[in-house]
């Protein structure tokens, strides 16, 4: 019969080709549109074919034990296990390639050359491939699964045909062939069935025991934590929809290899369904991935985790399970999945971090799942033993010790039509307020796991755009020197063009599209009432914040591309200092001299020169602590000045202090513009501003209204208050 099964797939894989080129050719096959419906036949004739019936083949062990070939059939033994396995790797790509053609271009090559020999192998192999799933059954004649897994792979081929004869733009290459190698064995690697291992090598040692903590037990715990890792920065750089296929893939190629067991008559034994909280992360998994159900990955995140990993510290299998083994293959493949790919989804940004709204919903999920599951247990006992979520049994009791057991001897039992239901009140309650707690120290995890994965990622950001912006200057220096201007012909000025500012919580500019320009030689003033943008402005300008869009430039150096060039030319004086009080005013500005790599001998004369016109000898080895707002401020102006900067900046530097300290800071403003220097600075005192500025700028709402050279104001007969009150209230009106 082994020919009859090849004409059935080498013929409805001709009729599948055939009719994808037909309804591509007539513009039927919009969007991927027929491709997609072809990827859900294809998944459906799988589904038949792998729940139909339980493969004979997953009794083997060692090749030849129970082989439904038998001792002398070791070689198709070996052949079968092979094609089945790469055959389920080949058919979970075929039934999501459809749905990310064109998407991720590395898949195309993965499709043509390497499933399309699977598929045809298969089918020229089907005669032992049947045998392999239903034994001497399918050697006697035409099986219906033979027929069915025949339809299957000649589909399949069909799909490959089409994709190779309607695309011929991949081409061999050393970068492709590597990459494609690479998606081939990630693909195996996680495809690899469970019944694989004890096929091909037997159940293993019963020396080496995952259970009860031991030294093998720990490794197996240890991989669930390294798995993911090895997933993450393998992944973490690539595109979105990269991330969400590769993840998708695992999760169905986990789901796939789980169900080995399971056949449409498990289903007909209730007590037999897949309802540990476990094993529905199997199937929840896909589902979110696929159809983007957040509020169902927000429940896997927090509760399957957590009994994940628990789980896996207390196995519930018997001593008699061989490590090797399909049953213990499927244990550990199950709760691997179960307690890392929700935080993997997270880690690469497929899902958004929960908030506590999400977390909330998840608790409320589980509560419905843990009466439903209650209701089960005490249900499907009447027809045999069930103990899901170990709420029914003594297993987890007896590991807490003889309280726990002696709260499980309290039970609720009474009967409906003969159906018996028993409870156990205490225990079970405790259980899932214990569960709840434990998931409440979950979510404190999560939020460190979080704190750290934001400062990596902000590490990593920066250091990216250092790079960028490395480049990009070298490009724009062509061949000069990294340390020089990037703008020669703006060596004493300060230049803002376009600048826009917008703060990552809010949707509104903080400032919008700002140009200046103030050369050197000037006191420029900035005038605007509070929350206008002026320190916004000035925090961009001295780099303590980032800039949107546009660009700053401080004497020629290009504020974000040359931050250390442009803050050696800058001196800035905040609007609320913060000095180190435990130094004295000496050592204070001499640290800040050895920031800016001062010599002696310039520091001690400017020193010398400020400390005699601040008044500050007496107390300037004193202590900071000891010193009162107006001696502080000072200090700060003197740290400021201690490089000689070129551009000085000031923001409501004369707030709160004495006339005569006004006068000594306005003074210092004069001497440090006239040897040529800028000096820019904000301020609320209007009258200062008009007998000290040469040229002022006014700004409302993140917008320069305009700039005006004071002398010019001063001519047309208007005071400076007036002009400032008429512009702003104008715009108010307006």
């Amino acid at each position: 019969m082994d020919i009859f099964y090849i004409i059935i797939g080498f013929t409805i894989g001709v009729i599948a080709c055939f009719t994808l080129y037909i309804t591509n050719k007539k513009g039927i096959n919009e969007n991927g549109r027929i491709e997609k419906i072809f990827a859900l036949v294809l998944f459906c004739l799988f589904f038949v074919r792998y729940m139909g019936g339980r493969d004979k083949i997953i009794d083997t062990v060692g090749l030849n034990v129970r082989s439904p070939f038998g001792v002398e059939g070791q070689a198709k033994t070996f052949l079968s296990v092979i094609l089945l396995w790469f055959g389920f790797a080949s058919i979970t790509l075929m039934t999501t390639y459809p749905f990310f053609r064109g998407k991720i271009k590395s898949l195309d090559g993965t499709v043509k050359y390497f499933a399309t020999p699977v598929f045809l192998v298969t089918v020229i192999f089907m005669g032992i491939l049947t045998v392999a799933l239903d034994g001497s059954v399918a050697g006697e004649g035409v099986y219906w699964r033979g027929a069915v897994y025949s339809a299957e792979t000649g589909f399949a081929l069909g799909m490959c045909g089409y994709y190779f004869i309607s695309d011929f733009s991949f081409r061999f290459s050393r970068k492709n062939f590597f990459v494609g190698t690479l998606i081939v064995v990630g693909m195996l690697v996680v495809s690899t069935p469970s019944y694989l291992f004890q096929t091909l090598f037997g159940e293993g040692s019963a020396a080496i025991k995952l259970k009860d903590l031991t030294v093998y037990h720990r490794i197996a715990v240890y991989g669930a934590v390294i798995s993911p890792a090895l997933i993450y920065f393998l992944f973490r750089r690539f595109a979105p929809e990269v991330k969400r296929y590769a993840l998708l893939y695992v999760s169905l190629a986990a789901m796939h290899s789980y169900c080995y067991g399971y056949t449409f008559s498990t289903f007909l034994n209730v007590t037999s369904w897949p309802l540990h909280l476990c094993n529905t992360a199997m199937f929840i998994i896909p589902l979110c991935l696929i159809f983007k159900w957040d509020k169902l990955f927000y429940f896997t995140l927090f509760i399957n985790v957590l009994g994940a990993f628990f789980a896996m510290l207390m196995p519930n299998y018997s001593d008699s399970v061989r490590f090797l083994s399909a049953s213990s293959i499927q244990f550990w493949l199950n709760h691997y999945c179960a307690f890392f790919m929700p935080v993997l989804i997270i880690a690469l940004r497929i899902y958004q971090r929960p908030k506590l709204r999400q977390f909330v919903y998840s608790l409320v999920a589980f509560a419905v799942y843990f009466l439903f599951i209650l209701v089960i247990n005490a249900w499907f006992s009447n027809y045999g033993s069930v103990d899901f979520f170990f709420i029914n049994s003594d297993f987890i009791a007896d590991k807490l010790g003889q309280w726990a057991k002696n709260l499980r001897n309290i039970t609720l039992v009474f009967t409906i039509s003969d159906l018996r239901f028993t409870f156990y009140p205490i225990y079970q309650s405790l259980f899932f307020l214990v569960y709840v707690g434990l998931a409440l120290a979950m979510w404190f995890l999560y939020e460190q796991f979080f704190q750290v994965a934001d400062l990596y990622y902000e590490i990593g950001s920066r250091k990216k755009k250092i790079r960028a912006d490395r480049l990009a200057l070298e490009v724009k220096l062509n061949g000069r020197s990294v340390d020089e201007p990037m703008n020669p012909d703006a060596k004493n000025k300060l230049i803002l063009r376009n600048f826009s500012k917008k703060y990552n919580t809010s949707e509104v500019y903080a400032v919008k599209d700002a140009n200046l320009e103030i050369e050197g030689g000037q006191i420029f003033g900035f005038l605007g009432p509070n929350g206008a943008g002026k320190s916004t402005i000035i925090k961009s300008i001295v780099g303590i914040q980032t800039i949107t869009s546009g660009s700053i430039e401080v004497c020629g150096y290009d504020v974000e591309k040359q931050p250390i060039g442009a803050k050696l030319q800058t001196g800035f004086v905040p609007d609320h200092y913060a000095l180190y009080e435990n130094l004295t005013g000496r050592e204070y500005v001499n640290y800040i001299a050895d920031l800016y790599g001062v010599s002696f001998e310039d520091r001690t004369k400017r020193i010398d020169e400020y400390v005699y016109n601040f008044n500050l000898g007496k107390a300037f080895d004193n202590q900071i602590k000891t010193y009162s707002h107006g001696m502080k401020q000072k200090i700060t102006i003197m740290s400021a000045l201690v490089h000689n900067p070129k551009l000085w900046i000031l923001d409501e530097p004369l707030t709160g202090l004495d006339p005569e300290s006004i006068f000594q800071v306005k003074e210092c403003m004069k001497k440090h513009a006239a040897e040529g220097n800028i000096v820019f600075f904000s301020s609320h005192i209007i009258d200062v501003v008009e007998r000290i500025c040469d040229r002022i700028a006014i700004i409302k709402g993140g917008t320069i209204l305009c700039e005006r050279k004071v002398e010019d104001i001063e001519k047309s007969g208007e005071q400076l208050e007036d002009f400032y009150m008429k512009t702003i209230g104008e715009t108010h009106h307006d």
